[in-house]
């Protein structure tokens, strides 16, 4: 049940457009170190600060809370290094953290962006940009630095790290190429090591290597810097989750249709998507249904046992992203007790904010009410705690806010709340489903808001070439299906923009929070 529209950052063909700043959501990949003794647990992805929020729930922090570093064999790390989209898994006595271990997807230079499908390429590996990746970070080019705040701020070459969900194939990642739905694409000032995870592949004893979707892993086991492996003689098998890194980059090249990318491994270990929880414990797991079945499914390696809650499994579809709550069996499996579909955002708005909010929020006269698992970043000030109890007392009139959301009875539900640096003119945007268009008026409407083009505006659109028109813009528009993008002045009244950019962005992508 894959909703199909605008994924943040994918704002035009051309670098052109920089509209949206700071789009901000995932799953966590914890080591295979032995059960926790907490009762309870979550894996999922940051929402915000308070102490620590995952999975609408908060976790509180002090002295004796460990953070570690899933990237770097558990090393101690700090809540400061935490942010909002990484994914984490928790362990926890009561709401008290005991232990939060953060692990990324994959970091390394960027093989390919392809901004009109929203996606990079990153050691062979496929990251999905939706309207629930945070992007953060910032590159330096001589005396210029820029943020990353959305994918048309990353370039072939940047080095990046990345958290997210595998997407799988319907009988399981394991049974052939899966993406990365990512939830934080971070562009560091400095690169460190290089490092992927995922389904073993093609693997060859004789050879010493295996394939994690476009890479190839070669592990060398004699000499003087042999790889470091958590099996005997780093035997593998294809099937196994494992996590691979390296301290120089892959060597050959990458191509969509012939990629001979091979990272020379320092170190490959057996993994679990998800941390081991001990038996009994009370957790919460989010991440996308694979292998569904009539009594159950797998979500992130963990088999889901759903037939307690029978009812729930109805509308539910393979890729689509879940939070399952229940109880760890003595043979591992997810005892589901709740099964809870994430809402995903169907617009996004870029604007000022229209008065002091108290409960509700209004950006270009739309109306938002938060929840629990509404996403809080503040890349302006930086303040933290910043969540859904307390955005009432940090937000001001006039703050500039990225706010993705999707309708609701009453007023939209916010599915992110972003405050971005307020800009030195006023500007506005909106990414959304086409809804009505006059090619006559040169207008369309988007998420309820009228856009109003003109013979200056910047126009980008499948076929566009080097001559695009406002008559060939509008025939690139099937309203109901085409999405929109526009950025540009607010119009004298609310609910309007007149546009100095405007793309019309092919729908394949899904949304999510």
């Amino acid at each position: 049940m894959n909703s199909r529209i605008w994924t943040a950052g994918a704002v035009a063909a051309a670098a052109a457009i920089t509209i949206l700043a700071a789009c901000g959501g995932g799953s966590s990949m914890g080591s295979s170190s032995g059960p926790s003794a907490a009762t309870m647990g979550s894996s999922g992805v940051i929402t915000g600060f308070g102490s620590v929020i995952v999975n609408g729930q908060e976790f509180a922090t002090d002295m004796h809370t460990q953070v570690l570093d899933g990237d770097n064999d558990d090393a101690a790390s700090s809540t400061g290094s935490l942010q909002v989209g990484m994914t984490v898994d928790v362990d926890a006595t009561g709401s008290m953290a005991d232990r939060l271990r953060f692990t990324s997807a994959v970091k390394g230079e960027v093989d390919a962006v392809d901004a009109m499908n929203s996606t990079l390429t990153v050691l062979g590996q496929t990251v999905q940009v939706t309207s629930g990746t945070s992007f953060a970070g910032s590159k330096s080019s001589g005396s210029t630095t820029t943020a990353i705040t959305q994918l048309s701020n990353i370039s072939v070459g940047d080095y990046v790290v990345v958290f997210g969900f595998l997407e799988c194939p319907t009988s399981g990642c394991s049974a052939g190429t899966n993406d990365i739905v990512g939830t934080l694409v971070y562009e560091p000032m400095t690169a460190s090591n290089y490092r992927v995870q995922g389904y073993v592949t093609n693997y060859s004893a004789s050879a010493g290597s295996f394939m994690i979707n476009g890479l190839t892993v070669d592990m060398t086991t004699t000499g003087a810097m042999p790889t470091a492996c958590s099996t005997m003689n780093c035997v593998f098998a294809n099937g196994d989750f494992v996590s691979v890194r390296s301290s120089t980059a892959p060597s050959g090249t990458f191509s969509t249709s012939a990629s001979t990318l091979t990272l020379a491994a320092t170190d490959v270990r057996l993994r679990s998507q998800v941390s081991s929880f001990a038996a009994g414990s009370t957790v919460t797991i989010e991440g996308p249904v694979t292998q569904l079945g009539a009594s159950g499914f797998v979500v992130r390696g963990i088999s889901v046992d759903a037939s307690g809650v029978a009812s729930m499994l109805a509308g539910l579809a393979n890729n689509q992203i879940v939070e399952v709550t229940g109880t760890i069996s003595a043979s591992g499996s997810l005892v589901a007790t709740a099964i809870t579909v994430e809402k995903h955002a169907t617009f996004t708005l870029m604007g000022a904010l229209a008065a002091t909010p108290t409960t509700t929020l209004s950006v270009l006269g739309q109306t938002f009410s938060v929840t629990s698992d509404t996403r809080f970043v503040d890349w302006a000030h930086g303040m933290r705690p910043f969540n859904s109890t307390n955005f009432a007392t940090i937000l001001m009139a006039g703050d500039q806010l990225v706010v993705s959301g999707y309708p609701s009875s009453g007023a939209n539900v916010a599915t992110r709340v972003e405050r971005i640096p307020t800009p030195a003119t006023p500007t506005a945007a909106v990414e959304a489903v086409v809804s009505a268009d006059s090619p006559s008026s040169d207008t369309l409407t988007a998420a309820g808001i009228t856009v109003t083009l003109s013979s200056t505006t910047q126009l980008f659109y499948q076929g566009a070439n080097t001559t695009p028109s406002l008559a060939g813009f509008f025939a690139a528009i099937t309203p109901n299906t085409t999405v929109a993008v526009a950025i540009g002045a607010p119009g004298s009244s609310p609910g309007t923009i007149n546009a100095a950019d405007a793309a019309a962005l092919p729908p394949q992508a899904r949304w999510e929070k």
